[in-house]
């Protein structure tokens, strides 16, 4: 019996010093809140609700003070998210991975297939790198299994902006496509 206690003692300590460093799966974590990169194609279309336009390169998209700025050579025109009815993003981006993509040029048999919509409030969506045409999104309005397959698709490839539409509720409809 002396003999076996140590080895009793040995074995109990590597088996207690192995459980240390394994770890369980967090299952208390199901917030759905997930920031989720978004590229901005550099030509911007933004229709007012007069039913007149503008044009340039989305450079601010201020939440609180509820404005936007878009970017033209040196100048810069702010407007009211108030007087607009949507933004709709054009021409070219360059995502992560280095590839061009324009729109209007998607590989798909049927890029409509692949567009999303979410519905977030304003202060969700930010302007990472204007530059870069980076931006993300907090989507906190879907729910986790939906989040989960966005963040599959955002691991694999790249969501493009194509449309922001304002509601008078303070959120925002948000259309993307993934490349």
């Amino acid at each position: 019996m002396k003999k076996l206690y140590p080895i009793i003692t040995a074995t109990s300590l590597v088996f207690i010093a192995s459980l240390a460093g394994y770890h369980l799966p967090a299952t208390g974590d199901l917030s759905p809140v997930k920031k989720i990169p978004v590229f901005m194609p550099d030509d911007t279309k933004v229709s007012l609700k007069n039913g007149t336009s503008l044009s340039g390169r989305l450079i601010k998209f201020d939440s609180q003070a509820k404005t936007i700025a878009l970017g033209r050579e040196s100048k810069t025109k702010e407007v009211a998210m108030k007087e607009i009815k949507q933004i709709e993003f054009q021409g070219k981006v360059i995502i992560k991975s280095g590839t061009l993509v324009i729109r209007g040029e998607e590989k798909s048999s049927n890029p409509k297939e692949n567009r999303k919509r979410w519905q977030e409030p304003l202060q969700n969506f930010k302007i990472i790198d204007v530059n870069e045409g980076k931006a993300e999104v907090t989507l906190t309005s879907l729910d986790p299994l939906e989040i989960r397959g966005i963040e599959g698709v955002a691991s694999k490839s790249s969501y493009v902006v194509e449309e922001i539409k304002f509601n008078p509720s303070d959120k925002i409809e948000i259309q993307v496509n993934p490349h």
